[in-house]
């Protein structure tokens, strides 16, 4: 499970300018997706940039809150960060407006997508990453090979760019502690998958989150995921055109959000690859 075990101001504040610094250089490496792939495509203005206010929320929205703190309101965090209660305004109007329905083709390019960049940063950090799912699509996405190019561990990696603004009414979570959302049934295949390969793999599921305000990479373990399927908090979304192709439902409805500040940082995520 990850931990973040060293809570005195100083080690805080070395993980947080360590994970923002990762996180740009993630960014930055993959800068082709917004001014290619996603060049004609409706944005938010923010998406895959990162600035000081977003530096402010990642601070204040996640590595202030220590385990068994209260979770801030947004009303709370809006009288604390300068700015943040205007990208709120902005994003309530574009996110809840009704946009295309999602395509499943599209959906998994730009995923792939995603997953290349994340897989040519970890290369550039000396973690032999490639793709897992080429052999076998019930797998998760990526793949970490040892020197020996035995498989030491898999990723399972999305990308999250629109907030659950209904959160707090619907699940009552904040939005950006309760809008990482995972698909309940391929999560639980998963599971079966990796532990039917080989039971004591690490596998970790990682989050590049790129909200409106809270913006970086966050993980949870294998572990955690089967404890939070087990207490079997889960909320299903209205089904759109795209779930289904040929009459054949082929997207998933049921979702589930794992909290937040249960989750391990960028850095840690890093460290945890190195050491594998």
């Amino acid at each position: 499970m990850p931990n973040k075990d060293l809570f005195s101001s100083n080690k805080i504040d070395l993980r947080l300018n360590h994970s923002i610094s990762l996180y740009k250089e993630l960014i930055h490496s993959s800068k082709d997706i917004r001014e290619d792939f996603l060049k004609n495509v409706n944005k938010f203005p923010n998406q895959l940039m990162f600035n000081n206010l977003n530096a402010e929320c990642l601070e204040k929205m996640y590595f202030n809150i220590l385990p068994g703190d209260p979770i801030p309101t947004m009303q709370e965090l809006e009288e604390q960060i300068k700015g943040l209660k205007d990208i709120n305004k902005e994003a309530y109007k574009f996110f809840m407006k009704k946009r295309n329905d999602s395509i499943k083709g599209l959906d998994v390019q730009l995923g792939n997508k995603f997953d290349d960049a994340l897989i040519t940063f970890l290369k550039s950090k000396k973690v032999n990453a490639g793709r897992a799912d080429i052999r076998n699509k019930r797998l998760p996405d990526i793949q970490i090979l040892d020197k020996s190019k035995n498989i030491k561990a898999y990723i399972e990696h999305k990308y999250h760019h629109a907030p659950f603004l209904l959160s707090w009414k619907l699940i009552g979570r904040e939005s950006y502690e309760g809008s990482i959302t995972m698909d309940l049934r391929k999560v639980e295949r998963q599971i079966i998958e990796c532990e039917s390969e080989l039971p004591n793999r690490p596998v970790y599921f990682v989050h590049w989150v790129d909200f409106h305000h809270l913006k970086g990479v966050f993980f949870n373990t294998l572990g955690q995921m089967k404890n939070y399927l087990e207490l079997g908090q889960e909320f299903e979304r209205k089904e759109k055109k795209g779930d289904y192709k040929l009459s054949k439902k082929v997207g998933y409805t049921e979702k589930f959000y794992p909290p937040l500040h249960e989750m391990g940082d960028f850095s840690e995520l890093l460290e945890q690859l190195c050491n594998e």
